[in-house]
């Protein structure tokens, strides 16, 4: 511990000496030409700061010798929104024999101001002017951030980098041979190029959905994706080096208007997907008033040229809309909405990387390549969650439509088909039995006196009574039969490749087995019977004719004192006690 104490004091006292008049300011350690390190330079830095007029670099390195400048406390320095212009200092020393080329690169694209000056004995030997405020033509190598090939002669050489920028000053530089460099860039385009990929994969897909479906919950969800494309193409440097190289202007604001536009779609496709306007009407009204309230004051500040301002609005816009995300999942969770689980992963994730990112390019959190990436990462979770999450909304509605279409033809009380379901069955089996001159019969059920059952012993028997009917339809139904309630007390069992003798068999059983239900009410029995009117068809053309004759059968077998069947060859009158003939 003393040891410690020691050394300490004998580090301070020899930057006091070194900061004594005439002497060089306690600086950073020199960089290495022959083996640069290999991350941010920040610490290898030393930073001034202006303070209102332009500096010069002899001005620059006169206030550094006289130790005005400090060390940045992160590799990659970051000075936050609307910082005054900053100067970065680094010493390189070249102990070989002959000049050695290194590529200085600057990381952030939206800086508007880069000044890169290289000093040897006091004087410049290069200069280069660049920076987002100029077209892409003219920086000295054309790419996704600031590049610079420094001729770096034997011995020291002054390295001088001054940025000004009304967004956030973050400074992420590195120094690398410039085939390595090269390698850097390559990896950059080709992460780039998948995360593209699959979000147009995605975009083109809802694209599509909704062409078919016009679900407006997916051309949402595709305008939200293209609204993320647009933002990373901005502050990655893409979209300025292939899309607007000439348009200095668009590239000053365009990450800034895309940050917003990205928050406004992510916040209408939520509202959309969780059918806030009828869940929640109040906070669906809340979020369009939000949405609105942001494009108009980004879209102000960016008109009236505050650039600064518009950064504010934008990053805190992101972050505003980050956690929206996030409250509107854990929302939906706890009210049980259709994909409410996919969407709150969606959330999440990109909530951690929206707020990573824009930590990080704040300065509240340490800058790399993960933090300053990690929107792209967040973004790639939170699409294929969100997709997970239209795809299971989608299998929902299909149930839902299947269901409901169910209902629709589907007799609640019985669970037999209904009219209408009747109807388009046999249809078009009565018209395939016609073209291939195949037999087809046609029983016509009535419950005998089912009003008088109602009267006596109340609605619920006689439903008891109907329920217990369909039931013995649905277990004497053959594969290929179609058994339905025709209305009231009336059914209709329709029997392909079924002759009248066959299906008066059928009908005598299922008579029998009607006569053996009992319904109870109390202590009380209820017995139950039916009639019957089988009609085979011969020269009917149609399921209205071959109706129509059952249904006269069965008013025949009424008038002869029900608990019967009749077909139209004559009746055959039966017991009613049950008996068989």
């Amino acid at each position: 511990m003393f040891d410690r104490i020691i050394h300490s004091l004998g580090v301070v006292f020899l930057c006091l000496l070194l900061t004594a008049p005439g002497s060089p300011a306690c600086a950073a350690k020199p960089l290495s030409a022959a083996e640069p390190p290999a991350g941010p330079l920040g610490r290898y830095a030393d930073v001034l700061q202006e303070s209102g007029v332009r500096l010069g670099p002899d001005e620059v390195m006169t206030r550094l010798r006289r130790g005005e400048g400090a060390m940045p406390p992160r590799p990659a320095p970051d000075f936050g929104i609307g910082a005054r212009p900053v100067w970065l200092h680094w010493r390189v020393e070249n102990t070989a024999t002959q000049a050695q080329i290194r590529r200085l690169t600057l990381e952030t694209p939206w800086i508007d101001e880069v000044d890169v000056y290289v000093l040897q004995n006091g004087a410049v030997q290069a200069h280069w002017q660049t920076g987002d405020s100029l077209p892409q033509r003219q920086r000295p190598i054309a790419g996704l951030g600031f590049a610079f090939d420094l001729r770096l002669e034997p011995g020291t050489s002054e390295v001088l980098l001054r940025a000004a920028s009304d967004d956030p000053m973050l400074l992420p530089t590195t120094l690398r041979a410039v085939d390595t460099a090269g390698d850097s860039h390559r990896w950059a385009h080709y992460s780039h190029g998948f995360v593209y990929g699959y979000l147009l994969a995605l975009i083109a897909y809802n694209l599509l959905l909704y062409t078919g479906l016009r679900k407006r919950s997916h051309l949402l969800y595709a305008l939200y994706l293209a609204a993320f494309i647009l933002m990373n193409l901005g502050y990655t440097g893409h979209g300025y080096a292939w899309l607007w190289p000439d348009y200095p202007g668009v590239q000053r604001y365009v990450i800034l208007l895309s940050m917003v536009l990205f928050g406004v779609a992510g916040l209408q496709f939520a509202a959309r997907f969780l059918d806030l306007a009828r869940h929640a009407p109040r906070l669906r009204q809340a979020l369009q008033f939000l949405s609105a309230g942001a494009l108009l004051a980004v879209i102000t500040a960016a008109t009236t040229g505050h650039q600064a301002a518009t950064a504010w609005i934008a990053f805190g816009f992101v972050v505003l809309f980050a956690m929206v995300m996030l409250l509107l999942g854990a929302l939906a969770v706890r009210h049980g909405y259709t994909g409410a689980r996919f969407f709150l992963g969606a959330a999440v994730a990109g909530m951690s990387g929206t707020l990573a990112s824009s930590l990080s390019v704040w300065g509240l959190i340490p800058f790399s390549e993960w933090t300053y990436r990690a929107v792209e990462l967040g973004m790639l979770a939170d699409a294929t969650l969100l997709a997970l999450a239209i795809a299971h909304r989608f299998r929902q509605d299909q149930q839902e439509r299947v269901r409901a279409e169910h209902l629709a033809r589907t007799d609640p009380l019985t669970r037999l088909p209904n009219r209408r379901a009747f109807r388009e069955q046999a249809e078009a089996i009565l018209s395939t039995a016609m073209r291939r001159e195949r037999d087809i019969t046609l029983i016509m059920i009535d419950i005998d006196h089912f009003k008088q059952l109602n009267d006596t012993w109340g609605h619920v028997r006689g439903d008891e009574a109907l329920a217990a009917l369909g039931q013995v339809l649905l277990a004497a139904a053959r594969r290929g039969d179609v058994a339905a309630r025709w209305g009231g007390e009336e059914f209709v069992l329709l029997l392909p490749e079924t002759n009248q003798q066959q299906a008066v068999a059928l009908a005598e059983r299922l008579r029998n087995k009607i006569s053996l239900i009992r319904l109870r009410c109390g202590d009380a029995e209820i017995p139950l019977s039916a009639s019957f009117g089988v009609a085979q068809r011969r020269k009917e053309t149609s399921l209205d004719a071959l109706i129509d004759s059952a249904d006269k059968l069965l008013y025949r077998a009424k008038q002869l004192g029900r608990d019967r069947v009749v077909a139209d060859s004559g009746e055959k009158p039966e017991a009613h006690a049950g008996t068989t003939p």
